[in-house]
């Protein structure tokens, strides 16, 4: 004989709300950050000058927000208020 077994799930509501945030967060982290090309971590720049220096203590690069590379003379030329 066939025997057909049904599992039924519950569904976590506090933690399928939590999970759709931290997606919603990842995703404005993405679209408003760029990486440190050292360290990777997320930068957000909110106004000025290309010029950026890492937030992370054991990092602080100084870097150019419009090509990513570090920060050079070159850089403070070129494109200081690219926007």
């Amino acid at each position: 004989p066939f025997v057909l077994f049904t599992q039924v799930y519950s569904i976590d509501e506090r933690a399928a709300e939590q999970a759709r945030w931290e997606e919603a967060s990842r995703e404005t982290i993405k679209r408003t950050t760029k990486p440190c090309p050292r360290c990777h971590v997320p930068v957000e720049k909110n106004g000025g000058c290309m010029h950026m220096k890492c937030p992370q203590p054991q990092c602080q690069l100084e870097w150019c927000w419009h090509c990513g590379g570090e920060w050079t003379r070159a850089c403070m030329g070129d494109h200081w208020f690219d926007v």
